[in-house]
């Protein structure tokens, strides 16, 4: 492979990486998930973890517990390489699927995880603003409800972006 190309591959593994790393950092998950999808997405064949460890400069437990979760999400499959006892890892290329599959799978679960903690806030907020009834409680209250407010708009948005993604 000449300078050139090489450098130019170099520099797209990195515009890759970064790329992916700011994407999964929206929505909170680790550096090492948005390197290693975006060296596999730009990678034209499938790569060892041991590979993966050394372009990107990772620990092998980064490596693992990302292969894993991203795995999970569907982002990232398993291969089998003839001639080769290693597992081999290729990036699922249809991102619109991943990002509904974290949607749908990971999100909404956790938003009603949410719902269900803030009806108890709630509960409790009010227990408080009777037996207290200062303006303290009262004003407890109306945050957690507010909050409520936040979260029924969140978990409405979702369905409307996961039907945007499948189109």
């Amino acid at each position: 492979m000449s300078a050139d190309i090489q450098e130019s591959t170099e520099e797209l593994r990195g515009l890759s990486v970064d790329f992916f790393v700011s994407f999964v950092q929206v929505f909170g998950l680790p550096k090492s998930i948005g390197q290693i999808y975006g060296l596999l997405f730009v990678s034209p064949d499938p790569l060892p973890m041991d590979e993966i460890v050394n372009q990107l400069g990772i620990s092998k437990g980064s490596a693992s517990q990302g292969l894993s979760l991203l795995k999970s999400l569907g982002a990232v499959s398993s291969i089998a390489i003839h001639a080769d006892r290693r597992e081999h890892f290729e990036a699922d290329l249809n991102v619109s699927r991943i990002v509904t599959h974290f949607f749908e799978n990971r999100l909404e679960p956790r938003l009603e995880h949410g719902d269900r903690r803030l009806e108890e806030m709630v509960a409790l907020a009010r227990l408080a603003k009777r037996s207290d009834r200062t303006q303290g409680a009262a004003s407890v209250l109306t945050r957690i409800q507010a909050l409520q407010k936040w979260q029924k708009r969140g978990r409405n948005l979702i369905p409307m972006v996961v039907r945007w993604l499948k189109r």
